[in-house]
């Protein structure tokens, strides 16, 4: 019949091997996802060594060894069935989970859509070998090897094509890898981590990173921290307060000069977690006290009790879910006595005032009203603490605004009539008032996009000029940020920049775009590449590669040139600032995403004052 739907089928039991497919889609995204399951079930096995071996960025083989406890050989065969694990066997004791793995899903969900073979051994020469292709059974026999377990994993999603396409470059693919084996040697510095990868099956294996064991107390750390990021990041990290240690609460935050990158890790019970909650308090302590909204270096590592949080929320245990709803006031102190350790501050101590304040005396339509004499207690307040005196009119302090002149501002023909300049409030925003509404323009975002829109047309003009360094600026970047660094080199290029991948983690900038200072160029590769380590996904194109950062290169630029909050402007300056913006192509948000203009409508104002 004529507008009637596809047929419907009838209801019936999917195939085993189509469950298994659909449920590791779930857990097995990208090479990434195996080396994540992997490297938990042998930090689960009490590994203390655990070597990683990639080819092609994983795509086509991950091997992950461990000297842990290994399988016993008539468990081998049960290992690799959907959900069969030790490591919980009721209800309550997945509301008490101290594993990392538990769900008993992840061999058998990298099996399904892989090449998989499985090497393990309880005690030294008694081992077992097990080979898996596609979910099917396709060897099982007995071998020599040392105590542990090793799972190789090749072709992944050879039998699942339409997955395999969404697969990024090779070098996407070995960054992913890198930041999970990182993410994880930070939790674990009392593990060994090496993590070894050749571009094919021809090519010797190049080693991108290793961290030898240390201590897991501070001292310990540290040392992991120094081994991934460099000796020169730990010079800039400050403790949490001790204090806080009894409460599981413990880590080290940056001071301002490790703003120039993203470094933000949060661990809960050795759980590498990217918690919005957590990241929420941390962001608003930095705008509370450093007054920007670049985040210092955070390494934030929770320790409490299992019971306490449900890692059962997130298919990739990724997030988790706190039940002691005191613990986020707790973790906010401590980064806020973190940062205000970090800025070198003491907070100064308090003294009990004498006598009620003093009111300020108000200054309306430009003239200063007098305020009554200054009572005896004033006078003896200021002699005691070495005051001045307080003046003919008795006030210890005036507050005083004169309000500019009402002028008009065109807005370049953009669909509004012309606004009137009110003026300036607290030297941070701009008032102006429009036929049916109130204009609020933050002065710092306006004129960054008014900067960006300028320098960027700047730079695409310039067709990437580039300044080759007499001294290369160097960098220390972990082994993620590095790889990040890699696959951002043909864009870089383009915008003007080269830079080299030197061994030992570091890497040097010989040549900079010319309309950029040596340092805020510096910062700009530093930041691109930890955003980029930290999981910002770049366009795969050259092209588009580009221009995403000629967008950084631009933004950056103009947040560091833009007018500040708290700058007193003239009527002249505010009034020009107003015009250009207005003429920019998007005026309404700032390169960043904030806003720039908010408008408060009549309707709006006399709903708040009760009018209507």
């Amino acid at each position: 019949m004529a507008g009637s739907g596809p047929e419907r089928r009838a209801l019936r039991r999917l195939p085993d091997a189509l469950i298994s497919q659909i449920a590791a889609g779930e857990v097995v995204e990208r090479p990434s996802s195996v080396v994540k399951e992997l490297v938990e079930n042998a930090l689960d096995a009490g590994a203390v060594r655990i070597e990683i071996e990639l080819e092609n960025g994983g795509r086509d083989l991950i091997s992950v060894a461990d000297d842990g406890s290994g399988i016993a050989a008539g468990d081998a065969r049960l290992a690799l069935e959907r959900h069969a694990t030790s490591k919980i066997a009721s209800f309550e004791d997945l509301l008490e989970v101290a594993t990392l793995g538990f769900r008993g899903e992840a061999l058998a969900s990298i099996a399904a859509v892989s090449r998989c073979e499985l090497l393990t051994a309880r005690s030294a020469g008694d081992g077992h070998r097990l080979v898996v292709e596609g979910g099917r059974l396709a060897v099982e026999e007995p071998v020599s090897r040392p105590r542990g377990t090793t799972v190789t994993v090749e072709s992944l999603f050879y039998n699942v094509p339409a997955r395999k396409q969404f697969l990024k470059r090779p070098a996407t693919e070995l960054r992913h890898a890198l930041t999970v084996v990182q993410g994880y040697a930070l939790a674990r510095p009392d593990v060994t981590f090496v993590l070894r990868h050749a571009p094919d099956a021809e090519s010797a294996g190049r080693e991108l990173l290793r961290a030898q064991a240390t201590g897991v107390d501070a001292a310990g750390r540290l040392n992991r921290i120094a081994q991934l990021f460099g000796e020169d990041l730990v010079n800039h990290l400050t403790p949490l307060p001790e204090a806080r240690r009894e409460q599981g609460i413990s880590g080290f935050v940056g001071d301002r000069e490790t703003t120039k990158g993203r470094r933000l890790f949060l661990f809960v019970n050795g759980r590498l977690l990217r918690d919005r909650a957590v990241l929420a308090i941390y962001y608003k302590a930095v705008r509370d006290l450093m007054k920007g909204d670049r985040p210092p270096a955070l390494f934030l590592f929770l320790d409490v009790p299992p019971e306490s949080v449900d890692v059962n929320v997130h298919p990739q245990k990724a997030e988790v879910r706190f039940r002691d709803a005191a613990l986020m006031g707790r973790i906010g102190s401590a980064l806020r006595r973190g940062l205000e350790a970090a800025k070198g501050e003491e907070p100064a101590p308090l003294r009990e005032p004498i006598g009620p304040a003093a009111p300020p005396a108000w200054t309306g339509v430009g003239e200063v009203r007098e305020a009554p004499a200054a009572p005896a207690w004033a006078e003896e307040l200021a002699a005691r603490y070495g005051g001045a005196g307080t003046g003919p009119t008795g006030k210890l302090a005036e507050v005083a605004y004169r309000p500019e002149p009402a002028t008009r501002v065109p807005l370049s023909g953009k669909g509004r009539e012309s606004l009137r300049l009110i003026g300036q409030y607290k030297g941070t925003m701009i008032l102006l008032e429009g036929p049916e509404a109130l204009f609020v323009v933050d002065q710092h975002v306006a004129h960054e996009r008014i900067l960006y829109e300028r320098f960027r047309r700047s730079l695409k003009r310039q067709d990437a000029v580039s300044q080759t360094l007499l001294v290369p600026r160097m960098l220390e970047l972990s082994a993620a940020e590095n790889a990040a660094l890699a696959e951002c080199s043909s864009g870089l290029a383009r915008c003007g920049y080269a830079v080299r991948t030197l061994s030992g983690g570091s890497a040097a900038i010989t040549a900079i775009p010319a309309v950029l200072p040596d340092k805020e160029a510096e910062s700009l590769v530093l930041r691109i590449a930890t955003r980029v380590a930290a999981g910002d996904e770049l366009p795969s194109e050259d092209e588009a590669l580009a221009d995403y950062l000629l967008t950084q290169l631009a933004a950056s630029r103009a947040c560091r040139a833009a007018v500040k909050m708290h700058q007193a402007l003239s009527a002249e300056k505010m009034e020009s600032l107003i015009a250009e913006l207005f003429a920019c192509e998007h005026p309404y948000t700032c390169p960043h995403g904030r806003p720039v203009v908010l408008e408060l409508t009549d309707r709006d104002l006399e709903r708040r004052f009760k009018r209507r």
